[in-house]
């Protein structure tokens, strides 16, 4: 009876989390909420670019420290508060930004909201992960597949009510924060760590971890810096592509409607979570970060000839391979960090290894730099072939002999 209880509560974990991670997805939608901040003010691209790098330094960074919060208090219920004081105050203070206050937008949004969602993100995942001992890559990939979708069915919603004059910039921020800091209050009422009670499947046999070694010990080992590694990389990928989606397809020769374009990558990036996920739990780590490199490696190959030949057709394959790939990254990190360092510090061991999105996330400016300094993107595609190579060879180092 304990059991069943225990299986079906964390069904609607699942969901509850997935939910919490849609929400909280939303900062990743800075290309259409910067949008009204241009146009208001004037910041150019430069700017506002800025201001995504330092989000993304300080989800990170707030992620370790979230991470020692529930390691600590056994709960993420302290995370999701200050994720959602974070964030609340974040947003209605962007709100109230004006034209010549850019270093309050890096305060407000990058550092607050920033720092809300890397609270949140890890708490979240941390959380309901562990209750899925036996299908952690497809309990990740659920829950990331919410993040991920965020941009796409949030962000559009936010950009169509602003582009309708439903709502403006500035009701649109308010009306984030307040949505969110409402979600992740409810949240931190609901999540809640399996006790040591619990009864729950046993771990899935693919990969064991021999024992569960502290922050300190991992970042010691050769098998976090291979992973480390292949997952900046794979990040760069990525989140390159991403920032440069529009114009990289409007170059193949796609005529209009490259929003359309850019949502594939979205839906894609969703469903790769969830389907690499499944994969890992399934076959262990070296078939899905094989399979990883080896649709990278496609898709860059079709958007190179996409480019060279302007066949706009190709962009389409293209787009969906790299999205599917560039969605398991994380999800196989949220995976092989428990199934390698174990579970009992999972929170922190994770928060560290999300590191990688930071380091990742200055991929879009060195493709920037690229293009302009050679007028195409075959130079970023360069860039981009020499990030998938390093995948390739530190999958070929972690997975070619025994396990390390």
């Amino acid at each position: 009876m304990t059991l069943t209880r225990d299986l079906k509560q964390r069904v609607w974990y699942l969901a509850a989390g997935t939910g919490l991670l849609l929400l909280v997805g939303i900062v990743y939608a800075w290309s259409i909420l910067s949008a009204p901040l241009a146009e208001a003010f004037g910041w150019n691209s430069q700017d506002l670019s800025l201001n995504f790098t330092v989000m993304m330094s300080f989800f990170c960074l707030s992620g370790i420290l979230g991470g020692v919060l529930c390691a600590r208090t056994g709960s993420p219920k302290l995370s999701l508060l200050l994720a959602a004081a974070c964030s609340l105050g974040g947003f209605l203070c962007t709100a109230y930004c004006t034209g010549g206050q850019l270093f309050r937008l890096y305060l407000f949004y990058g550092v607050l909201v920033g720092a809300g969602a890397g609270f949140a993100y890890n708490a979240v995942i941390g959380c309901v992960s562990a209750w899925f001992p036996e299908k952690r890559g497809f309990a990740s990939g659920v829950l990331l597949m919410g993040f991920g979708s965020s941009t796409l069915l949030l962000g559009g919603g936010a950009s169509a009510l602003m582009e309708a004059g439903t709502l403006s910039w500035q009701s649109a921020y308010l009306a984030i924060g307040v949505l969110l800091c409402l979600g992740l209050v409810l949240g931190s009422l609901i999540l809640g760590h399996p006790g040591p009670g619990a009864f729950l499947p046993a771990p899935a046999a693919t990969e064991k971890a021999a024992e569960s070694l502290s922050t300190g010990k991992m970042v010691q080992t050769r098998a976090f810096w291979l992973f480390f590694l292949f997952a900046v990389a794979g990040g760069g990928i990525g989140s390159g592509v991403i920032a440069h989606a529009g114009p990289i397809a409007a170059s193949s020769g796609v005529a209009g409607a490259t929003a359309v374009y850019v949502g594939l990558l979205s839906v894609s990036n969703g469903v790769g979570r969830v389907i690499f996920g499944m994969l890992y739990d399934r076959l262990g780590r070296k078939a899905p970060m094989l399979l990883a490199v080896v649709f990278f490696g496609g898709a860059l190959a079709l958007l190179a000839c996409s480019l060279q030949a302007r066949i706009p057709a190709l962009v389409v394959p293209s787009y969906l391979l790299i999205g599917a790939s560039y969605g398991a990254v994380p999800t196989m990190a949220a995976a092989y960090t428990a199934a390698r360092f174990g579970p009992k510090f999972y929170s922190t061991n994770f928060s560290v290894m999300n590191l990688t999105l930071m380091c990742s996330s200055f991929s879009s400016v060195v493709s920037g730099t690229l293009y302009m300094a050679s007028g195409t993107y075959l130079s970023a595609l360069g860039f981009y072939a020499a990030l998938c190579g390093c995948m390739a060879v530190m999958c070929l180092l972690l997975n070619g002999g025994r396990r390390k």
